[in-house]
Formats: C-alpha cells, sequence, structure tokens
C-alpha cells in the first residue's frame, strides 16, 4: 500500500533586466516527460501509454492508493476542493566568508555578500495530490540595493508529500553577488559587485511526522489541510546536500587576501553535508479559525569539504560538524474556503574550515492568500482518466 502522496514541481527564477516572467511547469507534463520512453501495448496493440488505466492495469496491476488515516477531528483535508492561491514573498539571501586567522583586525577583512533579489509574486493551484505554480518577480532592483550587481536565483523542486512524511529534491542556483563591506573594496566604489560568484546547491531530504495521524505539519505551509485542534507533533528531518561556491577569479579581493591564512588564489569551495535532524511544531488553534503555528530544527551537520585553485587543483580537504538552525513561525486564518497568513521562514548554516568560515542565510517573510471551491468537472475528469487508481 502506498499513503496517499501530494507531488509538487514549481520552478522559480529571477532574471534582471528581463520581462522578469518565471516559467511553470505543470505535474501532468513533466509526468508525460518521465513517461514518455515508455512504448508498450496490450495484447490487442493498443499503447497504453495512450490509456493510463489500461497501462496502471498493465505494469501495475496491484497498485492501490491508500486514504491517509487522519483523524478528522484534529485534521481537515480537502480532496474535493481546487485550492488557488497567491503568494508576495520578500526572500534574503547572505552568505558571509570569515577570516580565522590570528592576524590583527582579520575580522575586519569578512566578505559580506549580499544579491539584489526583490519582492516575488507567486500563484499555486492545488487539487487533491497535484500542486503546480509559476511566480512573477514584482521588484528586481530595489533603491537599497542599486549599487549591486545584478543576480540571477533559479529553484526547481519536485516534492513528494505523504501523510506522515515527505521527500523533496531541490536545485538552487544563485549567479551574482556584491560584497557590502566597504573595507574590501579594491576601487573608489563602496562595494564590491561580484557578478562572478555563482552558487549552485543540490539537496535531496525528507521529513517523519511521528503525530501526523493528529498534528499537520503542511496546513500552515500549502494549506492542503487544516488543523482544528490545537497540537504539538515530534519530528524529524534528515538529507544530504552539495553545495559549490565558485568564482572566476579569487573569492577575495587584494586587500582582504592578507588576512586570510593558506587561502591563495582559491576560487571554488565545494561541500557535501549530512542531516539528522530532530524537531518540534505546533500549531496553536485560536477561536477556531485563526491559527499561530511554528516548528524548528536544531541539528549538526557532518561537512565535507575541499577547496580548489583556478586550474581545479584540489589544495586542501576535510571534515567539520556545523551548526543549522532550520525554522518557521506563521499566524493566519482558515474557513471552510477562505485562508490567508503571514509567514517567516529561514534557514541559517554556519559552518568552520580550516582557515576560513562560512555562514550562509537563506530567509524569506511571506503573505499568502487563497481560495477553495468545488473543482470543475472537467479537472475531475482529466485527473480521474490521469491518475493511478484511487489516487
Amino acid at each position: 500500500m502506498i499513503h496517499s502522496p501530494v507531488v509538487l514541481f514549481m520552478i522559480q527564477a529571477h532574471w534582471p533586466h528581463t520581462t522578469r516572467i518565471l516559467s511553470f511547469v505543470f505535474l501532468y507534463a513533466m509526468l508525460l516527460c518521465m513517461s514518455c520512453v515508455i512504448c508498450a501495448q496490450d495484447g490487442r496493440g493498443v499503447d497504453v501509454f495512450l490509456h493510463p488505466n489500461k497501462f496502471y492495469h498493465k505494469f501495475f496491476p496491484h497498485l492501490k492508493i491508500k486514504k491517509p488515516d487522519t483523524d478528522s477531528l484534529y485534521i481537515k483535508s480537502y480532496p474535493e476542493y481546487l485550492t488557488i492561491g497567491t503568494h508576495l514573498i520578500a526572500p534574503t539571501i547572505n552568505l558571509d566568508l570569515h577570516s580565522r586567522s590570528t592576524t590583527a583586525n582579520a575580522s575586519d577583512a569578512t566578505s559580506n555578500f549580499r544579491t539584489n533579489i526583490g519582492n516575488i509574486l507567486a500563484f499555486s493551484a492545488s487539487y487533491r495530490f497535484v500542486t503546480a505554480g509559476f511566480a512573477v518577480v514584482v521588484s528586481s532592483n530595489p533603491k537599497d540595493k542599486q549599487d549591486y550587481a545584478s543576480t540571477s536565483y533559479r529553484t526547481a523542486t519536485i516534492k513528494y508529500n505523504g501523510a506522515a512524511y515527505y521527500l523533496q529534491f531541490k536545485y538552487i542556483r544563485t549567479h551574482g553577488y556584491t560584497d557590502v563591506n566597504e573595507r574590501n573594496s579594491d576601487s573608489l566604489k563602496h562595494y564590491t559587485q561580484r557578478e562572478d560568484i555563482l552558487v549552485k546547491e543540490f539537496q535531496f531530504e525528507g521529513m517523519y511526522n511521528f503525530g501526523w495521524k493528529k498534528y499537520s505539519y503542511y496546513a500552515p505551509i500549502d494549506y492542503t489541510q487544516r488543523q482544528l485542534k490545537t497540537r504539538v507533533g515530534l519530528l524529524l528531518k534528515g538529507g544530504v546536500y552539495y553545495n559549490q561556491l565558485s568564482a572566476d577569479s579569487n573569492l577575495l579581493t587584494m586587500k582582504q587576501r592578507a588576512f586570510f591564512d593558506d587561502f591563495t588564489d582559491i576560487r571554488t569551495i565545494r561541500t557535501t553535508s549530512f542531516k539528522l535532524a530532530p524537531g518540534i511544531g505546533a500549531n496553536l488553534v485560536i477561536f477556531r479559525k485563526f491559527y499561530l503555528s511554528a516548528a524548528l530544527f536544531t541539528p549538526y551537520n557532518l561537512y565535507l569539504y575541499n577547496y580548489y585553485t583556478h586550474d581545479a587543483e584540489l589544495v586542501h580537504k576535510g571534515t567539520s560538524i556545523a551548526l543549522v538552525l532550520d525554522g518557521n513561525i506563521s499566524l493566519g486564518y482558515q474557513s471552510e474556503r477562505f485562508y490567508a497568513g503571514l509567514r517567516y521562514q529561514a534557514d541559517s548554516k554556519s559552518v568552520s574550515f580550516n582557515t576560513v568560515a562560512m555562514n550562509t542565510l537563506f530567509s524569506y517573510f511571506g503573505l499568502d492568500v487563497g481560495y477553495r471551491f468545488i473543482a470543475p468537472k472537467l479537472v475531475q475528469k482529466v485527473y480521474k482518466e490521469t491518475m493511478p487508481p484511487g489516487m
């Protein structure tokens, strides 16, 4: 048996000085692309791929989707509703490189890399176990960041949401940073624009909710469920993460290099980290329709790291233990059809290498507004004829 899944495939991107329209890919297209290599026929010569019910019967004759056995006194689900949501997101992406040298005033040479990413307006649509969305950049170059280098930000996510757990693969690419520490500038400009700096990250993580029958981790996040009574739940998150920080030239300016030991001509830092994070989450329900929600994970990650020079020569490798804080808090309103909420989410990492330390922060403030209504018959028909039996 397979617990009922919720699959999310969303691509968000940020291209300054363009039309600023972000691509969106619906789950149906993803499934078709993944399955297009299959070419099979039944005994009568009918292409089963063109007939999903025959495809499932031929290749997965015993596949059955089990309905989540949640406690209806604590959690409300909306399988018959189509949910439309609008999300205003104000992200923050920070990356700091600190010297661990004992040289006087070494702390003043810290690189404080920032981006010029502005607000993002996203839209989503959910029906039963499928969610799709797209986003549009509202402000790409805020007035307080006009001296910053142009930043492009792209992310793609594939997520499986079960009743008790989720599995997620995520790709993040951020290109173009600005060092706002004026002491590091080699020119007359206050800031050092580093359009050549690129950060790529691949994440594979999962989370298990020990109290999934009565505590909904998803309710304040994607609104596919609604918490009816106050509840606390124990959580466990684990994952593997690959990160690469690289540049076309030295990661440090000429002024900085005297304060960093054994970091000459380093242009790439690659890390692979492993996480096993216990956590706790709580949904406080007020007057049945208002809620205050929070979740916090406080793990120590194991890091494997490598330094490379301009010719991809490995000059150092090692291991480290890093403190990672991952949490969110939200306040909002949910009724049978309408919902709205304010949310803050943050993921902070602090890791020390042999001669440098790196701190990163990804956070955002979000405003969510959405409405649920009975799905049109066409949506119901297409979904029923496309998805596995029982889903």
